[in-house]
């Protein structure tokens, strides 16, 4: 024979009586403390509005030096080429004038930073196109 034991009761305490009054208070307070509530709603909403707007300035700053590209290069490239090798005649058939050689030297030294420049402020512009990712299998 199985004998089941069921828990005993709780005894139940009366509480006191709510008085229209003390609910009324309640509501207006409940009302306060919903207005209070919409501060971080609108912060976070105003974060992400910053954030959209960046996402776009940034996407159309993007899709101008990636259209420009070409013709940047196209117009740097034969300049540094040219550069180049004026700095090493200058080096080698005017070793007297060190302002030529200074002068060519730096030039193709500045065409040359504003080649890699163009191509790290697409790069990081751009952001992560592909995003590589190592799963484990077990």
């Amino acid at each position: 024979m199985t004998v089941v034991n069921f828990p005993k009761a709780k005894k139940t305490t009366r509480r006191p009586a709510i008085l229209d009054v003390t609910k009324r208070a309640l509501r207006s307070d409940t009302a306060e403390t919903v207005r209070y509530r919409v501060f971080p709603w609108l912060g976070r909403a105003l974060v992400n509005t910053v954030m959209f707007a960046w996402s776009a300035v940034r996407t159309l700053m993007l899709m101008v030096l990636m259209f420009l590209r070409p013709l940047v290069f196209f117009v740097i490239t034969p300049l540094t080429t040219a550069l180049m090798i004026a700095f090493a005649v200058c080096l080698f058939t005017h070793p007297a004038d060190t302002r030529l050689t200074w002068g060519f030297g730096l030039l193709t030294l500045g065409a040359f930073f504003t080649m890699f420049m163009y191509d790290w402020l697409i790069y990081k512009l751009g952001g992560m196109v592909v995003e590589v990712t190592h799963h484990r299998r077990y």
